[in-house]
């Protein structure tokens, strides 16, 4: 549950959900690689529950922006790879325990990172793009971060077709997602009224998205997206291997 008592940490996530959504707001992605790893290290019960809330909230203001540019054969694909995708997560979620989940919530991040580094040529063929959503069903899923599989492959898109694909992609992956998680008793009433705290900056961040990122280099907020998502991660993974070597099995 909740502590408010713990109000900087509070503070601290709205700023990441600020940023985040500021990002995506302008790119298509950033909620989940910025405030992902940032929330599960204040608390384990924002992630990945809430965090979709707020994912599909932020993906729905997204798409009715820019819903002209939708590539809609694209999305039907990838949507299709997203919903076996989301079933294995489900499972995965159901079998582990809170300390494997954060472990392997921290090394999929990183995974996700590293493979945005490669520079990988992609092409949105049928294929690729079944095994995208294939992939960004269980990362998104199980973190609530599923945009780097989808970001490869729409990666030489126009900036408007990749912001408004992505976002409606993740407008029903996310609701998927969501009745996935509440199947398999990993999400409850309760965690979408924790949603409501990061709403504020949801919206703040996406409204600022309008007039900020579009006039930032481009290419530096990938590479802060990428390094805040690098270093959050290595602090979870830090955590849960000092949780082990303490005696915490």
């Amino acid at each position: 549950m909740i502590d408010f008592t713990h109000w900087p940490a509070l503070l601290f996530g709205a700023l990441a959900v600020l940023a985040g959504a500021l990002v995506q707001g302008s790119t298509g992605i950033g909620l989940g690689m910025i405030a992902g790893p940032i929330l599960l290290i204040i608390n384990p019960f924002f992630v990945p529950g809430p965090l979709l809330v707020l994912a599909f909230m932020l993906a729905s203001l997204v798409s009715a922006r820019e819903w002209r540019s939708i590539d809609r054969k694209g999305l039907a694909i990838a949507l299709a790879g997203r919903l076996p995708g989301s079933l294995l997560a489900g499972l995965t979620m159901s079998l582990i325990p809170l300390p494997v989940y954060e472990l392997l919530f921290g090394l999929l991040v990183l995974g996700g990172v590293l493979f945005s580094l490669t520079g990988w040529r992609v092409l949105p063929t049928m294929r690729n793009l079944f095994t995208a959503g294939l992939a960004s069903g269980y990362m998104g899923t199980l973190t609530s971060i599923g945009a780097p599989p989808m970001a490869l492959a729409y990666q030489h898109g126009t900036p408007a077709t990749i912001r408004s694909t992505m976002s409606a992609f993740f407008v029903v992956g996310s609701a998927f997602s969501i009745a996935v998680l509440t199947s398999f008793g990993r999400f409850a009433a309760t965690q979408v009224w924790a949603s409501l705290i990061f709403v504020p900056p949801l919206v703040a961040g996406f409204w600022v998205s309008h007039f900020v990122v579009p006039r930032m280099n481009a290419k530096l907020i990938r590479y802060s997206v990428l390094a805040l998502s690098g270093v959050s991660s290595a602090v979870l993974i830090t955590k849960v291997v000092l949780w082990h070597f303490r005696g915490g099995v």
